[in-house]
Order: C-alpha cells, then sequence, then structure tokens
C-alpha cells in the first residue's frame, strides 16, 4: 500500500521513500517513516507518537528525539515539494498532518518498477542490492551506478597519493640541496 500526500506526493511505507511528481526521491531514515505513518493514520498524541516509535529502546527518549524527527519530516516534505507546515504542532498535545491523504494498493501497471523483487509505482527510484546502486530517471533515461561512483573516487584517490608523493620527493630534494 502506498499513501497519496495532497494528490501528487506517494509516501511508500515498505521502502521508507517519499516521491513527488517529477520523480524527486527521499529515502526517510526508519524512525522518520514510522513516525509518518502514525500521522497519516491518524495519530496525534506525542507520547503515544513516542512509545510507538521508540519503544525497543529501554529509558527514556528525550524530547529532543521527538521535536528532531518532526524537523527531519517538515524538510523531507520541502524536499519534495509539499509545505513543512502540513505537520502542525498541537501545544502540549503532539503533531497532526493536516494535508489530504489517500491511499492506492498501486493495481496501476502504469510506472511501475521493481524493488528488491516488488514491483512499486514510482516515476523514479533510488534501487539498492547487494552489489549495485542505481538512479533511474525516466526524464533522462541515464543511469548513474555506484560502481562508477566508486570507481572515480579510486582514480581520483591515486592521483592524490602520486601528487602527494611528488611533492615529497620535490622537498626532500629542495631540503637536501639547500643543506650541501
Amino acid at each position: 500500500m502506498i499513501y497519496l500526500l495532497d494528490e501528487n506526493i506517494q509516501f511508500i511505507p515498505e521502502k521508507g521513500l517519499l516521491v513527488s511528481e517529477s520523480g524527486k526521491t527521499v529515502n526517510l531514515s526508519e524512525n522518520s517513516y514510522r513516525f509518518l505513518k502514525l500521522l497519516l493514520e491518524g495519530e496525534s498524541s506525542k507520547q503515544t507518537i513516542i512509545n510507538q516509535i521508540w519503544h525497543e529502546q529501554r529509558g527514556v527518549v528525550s524530547d529532543s528525539s521527538y521535536y528532531g524527527q518532526i524537523h527531519s519530516l517538515r524538510k523531507s516534505f520541502e524536499l519534495v515539494g509539499l509545505p513543512g507546515s502540513l505537520i502542525k504542532t498541537i501545544p502540549r498535545r503532539g503533531v497532526k498532518y493536516i494535508g489530504k491523504v489517500s491511499t492506492s494498493n498501486y493495481n496501476s501497471p502504469v510506472n511501475l518498477v521493481t524493488i528488491n523483487d516488488t514491483e512499486t509505482p514510482v516515476t523514479s527510484t533510488l534501487i539498492s542490492s547487494s552489489q549495485n546502486l542505481s538512479f533511474i530517471d525516466k526524464n533522462s533515461k541515464g543511469i548513474h551506478s555506484r560502481r562508477n561512483l566508486d570507481r572515480l573516487f579510486s582514480i581520483l584517490a591515486v592521483i592524490a597519493v602520486c601528487w602527494l608523493a611528488t611533492l615529497t620527493v620535490v622537498v626532500f630534494r629542495y631540503l637536501i640541496s639547500e643543506g650541501n
């Protein structure tokens, strides 16, 4: 099941993703997507949300963790084009999602992408696998592979090491020539 926020932003809880109409994708942390799911299901009580999200942590969860999650969700909303103000603070009670929300079982075959053997309706998304991380963007038809980024960083590391070795030799020769 996916949630449609304000009729154009997809929230895919199984993947912890927010996806805009233009294909911008934001990965939510585990606590953030659990928090958002509770808000979309109508939960607004601060204490209930804290108990549900941080139930596995022993001891007291600080208010800063709670407010940090709210801040993080608002920033994630803004990244996909939703106003952060859709998460409204209710003084001394909690928070509430005040936008439109609907659910879909994604029966339509349009824009389905396979993520970890599950079909998910998105225009673009991050695909994780044990060997490769790719960003698929239907608009540019390009695939940017993590493997290519790893190669680039390896090449840059080799160049940096060669440059440092050359610099060390030059400085060493300079010091030897000054000593004579």
